[in-house]
């Protein structure tokens, strides 16, 4: 059963394959670092609000936001990526300041959810859904398809999915920021924050790819790697006949 990845889960081999290259490609966009860069600072504010008070938990919150800001930059990470990591979380921190609450922690991510909820019901609504703008700017998307209208078909059926991503955390988290429950709506957050977004993206990134089929390695307008193998297989013949007719001439000349 392909499940419309284009990933046979019949075959154990191909669904190891496409699990380790899932892998290798959160490893190489810095996955486990943007997960700990998210995860830690939030920790440290739930830790200091529910020991001491609000105004703890952000000064904990920006300091370990510091320290790991610190630790990329002796790494040599960007430090366009480091500052943009940094200043969430001073944002998040300042709306704890403007609301005068613990919860207004995590008021940053409902704005967040309702923002891209109501982005993906209006393109859902106008039929250009908002998952193949985005798949093209990140390169998941060809610019050119062979059927267009089926890829666009696809995205609607992507976009809706990711519009119940984010409809979802607003009807978990909302009645709890209203019932103003801090520790429970951080740990949820935890949860729903990046850990799901990048389950959501590795999902996605499935999704949208090309299906690989068994004659696809055959045809000889395949891909670039394709088109070398299938050139190589047709010059071999013509190498060895090339050899033989110069094996044959050096004979003639000896006689």
């Amino acid at each position: 059963m392909a499940l419309g990845t284009g990933v046979d889960m019949r075959d154990p081999a191909q669904s190891r394959s496409t699990a380790a290259e899932m892998w290798g490609k959160f490893r190489a966009l810095g996955g486990p670092q943007h997960l700990l860069d998210g995860a830690a600072p939030a920790i440290g504010f739930l830790a200091g609000y529910t020991v001491v008070n609000a105004k703890i938990g952000v000064l904990v919150a920006l300091g370990v936001a510091g320290l790991i800001s610190l630790y990329r930059l002796m790494k040599g990470d960007s430090v366009k990526v480091v500052s943009a990591s940094l200043a969430a979380v001073v944002v998040f921190s300042l709306f704890v300041g403007i609301t005068g609450e613990g919860r207004g922690f995590y008021l940053p991510d409902l704005i967040i959810c309702a923002v891209c909820t109501a982005a993906f019901g209006i393109t859902l609504l106008s039929g250009r859904p908002l998952s193949h703008w985005a798949c093209r700017e990140l390169g998941l998307e060809r610019t050119y398809a062979a059927d267009p209208q089926e890829r666009i078909r696809l995205h609607h059926k992507v976009s809706l999915a990711w519009f119940g991503f984010w409809a979802a955390h607003l009807l978990i988290m909302v009645p709890l920021y209203l019932a103003n429950k801090v520790v429970l709506l951080g740990t949820v957050a935890l949860v729903l924050g990046k850990p799901a977004l990048v389950v959501m993206l590795a999902v996605t990134w499935l999704w949208v790819r090309p299906a690989r089929s068994p004659g696809r390695e055959m045809s000889i307008a395949g891909t670039p790697v394709e088109q070398e193998a299938w050139s190589e297989h047709a010059v071999r013949p013509q190498s060895v006949h090339s050899r033989s007719a110069t094996a044959g001439r050096r004979r003639a000349a000896v006689r």
